[in-house]
This record gives C-alpha cells, structure tokens and sequence, in this order.
C-alpha cells in the first residue's frame, strides 16, 4: 500500500542562519509499504538518511534528537516516493521553577 507519514522531529540541534539553535519540525514522506507499522519505520529511516538534515547537524550536541509520529493515512493519490522539506520552529526550553 501506499502511504502518507507525517512525522515531528524535536530536540535537533542545528546550524541554522549562522547559529546553532535548538529546532523542532514537521515534515511528511510518502511510502510503500505493508502496514502503518512499516511505514513509519520507512518514513523516519528517511528522516535519518537525509544528507540536508544531517548536514545541519551539530556534531556533538547535547540533545538527544527524537522522531515521533503524528498522522499516517492510506494515499488518496500518489506523489513519487520518499519527499523532501521541513517546517522548523525554534524549541523554547523548560521553565526553570525559581
């Protein structure tokens, strides 16, 4: 079946316009696969394989980069394989109680 995975990335520390900020993001990829279960897995395998995204990455951060999954439908129609882009936000960090 072919498949539509939105997923949300949060805690990944980027280089972004010359600062490395702590940035979250929603990002959707289309993928065959047997079940909802294996197209998630196939969706965040191409989160983790994109050279962009990893290329932005700070080598040793101190965050602990996490993929979730948001929504997963059986496509209507098909666009080609995999997907590209991302929406980023600016993660805001815990209150600290005073």
């Amino acid at each position: 079946m072919k498949y539509q995975v939105m997923l949300r990335g949060e805690n990944f520390e980027l280089m972004w316009e010359g600062e490395v900020k702590n940035l979250g993001f929603f990002t959707t990829r289309w993928v065959k696969a047997e079940s909802i279960a294996d197209a998630e897995l196939k969706a965040v395998t191409l989160i983790k394989q994109d050279d962009s995204l990893k290329a932005m990455m700070v080598e040793q951060s101190t965050l602990t980069p996490m993929i979730y999954l948001e929504e997963v439908a059986v496509a209507k129609w098909w666009k080609r394989l995999g997907g590209k882009g991302y929406s980023f936000w600016e993660m805001q960090p815990d209150a600290v109680a005073t």
